[in-house]
């Protein structure tokens, strides 16, 4: 058993590092196996990414006539990737489409995201991933 100033020790330092844990869980919002291989719904990112998103931010999102969304997850919060997709935005260049009547695109958001946030990470590079088993 422990003494009173151990137990204190111990619930402190746990106390101390469930916030990190949480931000760590919530920041890596996907898992990503030898560089090349993506959890399911990472994957399914990937592909509805190619579906919809490759043809103006590039094969991999390293841009192309929309940005380099790679380096835009870095920059913006989970929330405003999510209202982007909903409701487009305008830019310099041109202007991104609202997704909100596309329910693929809608019900994939999270998906899309967990790739993106991949890439940005650079826990998986410019590759076409595998679904890990």
């Amino acid at each position: 058993m422990f003494s009173p100033k151990t137990g204190l020790a111990l619930l402190l330092s746990f106390s101390v590092m469930m916030p990190f844990t949480a931000a760590n869980a919530e920041d890596t919002p996907y898992t990503v196996t030898d560089g090349t291989h993506l959890d399911a719904e990472s994957y399914n990112g990937f592909k509805l990414y190619r579906n919809w998103c490759a043809r103006c931010h590039g094969t991999y999102g390293q841009g192309m006539v929309g940005p380099n969304l790679a380096d835009s997850l870095g920059v913006i919060s989970k929330e405003e990737f999510f209202d982007t997709v909903e409701n487009g935005k305008s830019g310099t260049i041109g202007s991104m489409p609202a997704w909100s009547s596309n329910p693929k695109v809608m019900a994939g958001r999270e998906q899309l995201y967990r790739y993106l946030k991949a890439r940005s990470d650079g826990a998986i590079g410019e590759i076409k991933p595998k679904k890990a088993k």
